[in-house]
């Protein structure tokens, strides 16, 4: 039962959220919707560039508080944040930044995203490295293991997820990296569906790259992110672009062709950036960690994930697919006799928005913090008489 001052919590930001209280919005882990404090911050940038123009000091002083805002998020230090444009740029700068050797291995799970997926085959593609594609299914099973034995001497990275985008499985992510230590490999993270889903310590777990999305569950804009690096990561990982970003200005020795990269994960970064996005991304960021707190945040999904899982498992014509005692916010399942795409179209005309997924083949919702229990039920009533009418 939500108390009183939890109750009036959620009414200030469903305020701000109008697309969250005009539908019942279960799709964080695609977008999240934009809070009106983040509306204002990027037309009020906007509007800033119209009337005195665009310029480089700004623009750094930009990326300077955007970093500051991630890294507090995710209490790391700022030369460990490398602002990106999304999750899949911040996979190939980890995927990308070894020199690879025909016969090296990469392990990879059959629960990724194309985000990690692609520049794994590109690389597969391009150098001969051989793909060593680990089966998890639910990821409910001993996943540290079966990670554990594919390594071989000729292993050198090992690609995965925080949390997995189809199952909604929340993998040791931790003692993979303790695995990874162990084998002198680097590892490589997604972490599309963890970042701002849930309370994240980078300091602890030490991840070599962490790769996050701005638009998910931190409801900023598109077309930003960040990727933390570790220090390890930063020492091994080579750039494989260059940009006026990425690079100390003037440190250049032209006779030998010679440029030094920035001393931290910023000289993974491009230039050419959306400026009032920036803003967005870091007004989004500081407002949910901060000012509602990453704990209250991660709780509250955590709470409505498990609240839908038990609903939606009542229903018989439901399966559901994600693990219950390794879950988050996402929760896949499948409805008997209805295609996924089918029932999300469906759902949609009633005003419920989720999403359909094609390995495996389901549907998920993902409850953000800004749902109530009773979007649950109406989305759960919603399935159930899409189910009758689609199958008669």
């Amino acid at each position: 039962m939500a108390t009183t001052e939890q109750t009036s919590k959620v009414s200030e930001i469903r305020s701000e959220m109008p697309y969250a209280s005009n539908y019942i919005f279960l799709n964080a882990g695609s977008y999240g919707p934009i809070p009106q404090r983040t509306l204002d911050a990027i037309q009020a940038y906007q509007q800033l560039e119209f009337t005195e123009g665009r310029s480089f000091v700004r623009l750094g002083e930009t990326k300077t508080v955007a970093r500051e805002a991630a890294a507090q998020a995710f209490n790391v230090p700022v030369s460990q944040v490398a602002l990106a444009r999304n999750t899949t740029e911040g996979m190939n700068i980890g995927i990308m930044g070894i020199n690879w050797q025909q016969g090296d291995e990469l392990i990879i799970t059959d629960t990724e995203h194309p985000g990690g997926q692609y520049p794994s085959y590109l690389v597969a593609r391009r150098y001969g490295v051989q793909l060593r594609r680990v089966k998890l299914g639910d990821a409910s099973g001993d996943v540290v293991g079966a990670v554990e034995a594919a390594i071989t001497p000729r292993t050198r990275m090992i690609v995965t997820s925080h949390l997995t985008w189809n199952t909604g499985t929340v993998l040791p992510v931790q003692e993979i990296q303790e695995l990874a230590r162990k084998h002198d490999l680097l590892l490589i993270l997604d972490a599309a569906q963890s970042a701002g889903s849930m309370s994240i310590d980078l300091s602890d777990l030490d991840i070599d790259l962490y790769a996050t999305p701005g638009q998910k569950w931190f409801c900023g804009p598109e077309g930003t992110g960040a990727t933390f690096v570790s220090e390890r990561g930063i020492e091994q990982l080579q750039q494989t672009v260059a940009s006026g970003s990425s690079m100390q200005y003037g440190a250049v020795e032209h006779v030998g062709g010679y440029v030094l990269p920035h001393t931290g994960a910023n000289r993974f970064e491009m230039s050419g950036v959306n400026q009032p996005n920036i803003a967005g991304y870091t007004t989004s960021v500081s407002w949910i960690s901060q000012y509602l707190g990453m704990d209250w945040v991660s709780e509250r999904i955590a709470h409505l994930g498990r609240y839908a899982w038990d609903k939606l498992s009542r229903l018989e014509a439901v399966n559901v697919i994600t693990p219950k005692e390794r879950m988050a916010g996402l929760v896949s399942f499948s409805v008997e006799g209805v295609e996924p795409p089918a029932l999300v179209e469906r759902l949609a005309q009633d005003g419920v928005i989720i999403r359909n997924i094609g390995f495996p083949v389901c549907s998920r919702l993902s409850t953000g913090f800004y749902n109530t229990e009773e979007d649950i039920d109406k989305a759960v009533s919603a399935i159930e008489n899409a189910h009758r009418e689609l199958t008669k």
